[in-house]
């Protein structure tokens, strides 16, 4: 259902202040009695007349310079951190307390990649690849027809 218009708000305040119950007021202004009587108390509890702030969502965090320089300089200290670990220092420097997806989201929009580094060191072999190797022998030809193998 649509939320209610100031002019709406309004009329349904005037209702209930003339003494009208909320099913009859609901009926008036065809809407549900529970949205009706839920202006009413808002108005009632606290003088308020608007809708209540919408409760999802949140501002973004990194758009805050102290926590965008913080990740940067984070990020240049140890540049092969897991998101994880990111996000717990960040939380340590700054009070702000993200998940690492988050922390991974604001390195793509920064344009950061996460070097990691190798864990083995690089072989002194070469390249191991079969492609590289000499070709041996070719398969042995197909059984002659009429034979089956024992």
């Amino acid at each position: 259902m649509e939320q209610f218009s100031l002019a709406q708000r309004k009329r349904i305040i005037e209702l209930f202040r003339s003494g009208l119950e909320g099913d009859d007021v609901a009926e008036i202004m065809c809407c549900s009695p529970s949205g009706a009587r839920r202006v009413w108390q808002r108005f009632r509890e606290g003088g308020q007349v608007g809708p209540r702030p919408h409760a999802g969502g949140h501002t973004p965090k990194l758009a805050d310079g102290r926590t965008k320089r913080a990740l940067l300089e984070l990020v240049a200290a140890k540049p092969d951190a897991f998101c994880r670990e990111l996000a717990d220092d960040l939380w340590a420097r700054t009070g702000v307390r993200v998940c690492r997806q988050t922390v991974g989201t604001w390195l793509e929009r920064l344009g950061l990649t996460r070097k990691k580094r190798r864990s083995t060191r690089p072989s002194n072999g070469g390249r191991t690849s079969r492609r590289s190797a000499t070709p041996g022998p070719r398969r042995s030809p197909p059984p002659a027809a009429g034979t089956t193998p024992a």
